[in-house]
């Protein structure tokens, strides 16, 4: 397993590198954000753990240029490291593609149990759910609505795949971070919140079957 450290903090690099290269790692590591999109082209690493303030290209950039271009970066887990605790900033992180968010100061053994979940975490099977008009093709990674394509964000997408996959059920807010967002960082109930309204306003057709259940979560359902 290969893991890229963009990190400009030598002593941050150095602990971070020495937990992951005891786990059997290996590790490459730069100190500013171009070194590191043109290491990623190289090494080709499955993970990267991304700081935000970098020299040259910020870690918000990066990870937008990245998720971009998979076809030249391919599609590394991206674990964002920054001082920034903001619930906007941790928002924006995650809409731009990162994976998690882990604020400094950090536990490096944290990161790693963080990073582990999030490599070898279940793979979503292939498949073409159908609801009202609106369909995902996931092979395509497409949101369709009366066979008009709806562009929908990363999480967006993720959201909206979820609430398909387990129609008729209730999903609390909390399975919902942990599904999409696939953290145990809590940025609370208004991200979750957020988030469903912006399917609501984008798949008119399915924004009434998107029940809210008080006090506990969402479902999608038939409407009665």
């Amino acid at each position: 397993m290969k893991v890229l450290i963009v990190e400009d903090d030598i002593e941050i690099q150095q602990l971070v590198g020495y937990f992951f290269k005891k786990e059997g790692y290996e590790v490459e590591t730069v100190g500013d954000g171009l070194e590191g999109l043109k290491k990623i082209k190289t090494f080709k690493p499955e993970l990267v753990i991304l700081d935000i303030m970098l020299p040259s290209l910020d870690g918000k950039n990066f990870t937008k240029i990245v998720r971009d271009l998979p076809e030249e970066y391919g599609a590394p887990v991206i674990i964002m490291l920054t001082a920034k605790t903001e619930i906007e900033d941790v928002l924006e992180g995650l809409e731009i593609g990162a994976n998690d968010y882990m604020k400094k100061p950090f536990d490096p053994r944290e990161l790693l149990l963080r990073a582990r979940k999030l490599i070898s975490g279940e793979k979503r099977e292939s498949k073409k759910f159908t609801f009202a008009g609106v369909v995902i093709d996931d092979d395509r990674h497409q949101v369709t609505e009366d066979g008009v394509e709806i562009e929908l964000s990363k999480k967006e997408y993720d959201l909206l795949y979820l609430l398909f996959k387990n129609q008729g059920i209730v999903l609390s807010r909390e399975k919902i971070l942990d599904k999409v967002w696939n953290t145990s960082y809590y940025a609370g109930d208004r991200s979750v919140d957020i988030y469903i309204s912006k399917l609501r306003e984008k798949l008119k057709s399915i924004s009434k079957n998107i029940r809210t259940v008080k006090g506990v979560g969402y479902k999608l359902e038939e409407r009665r």
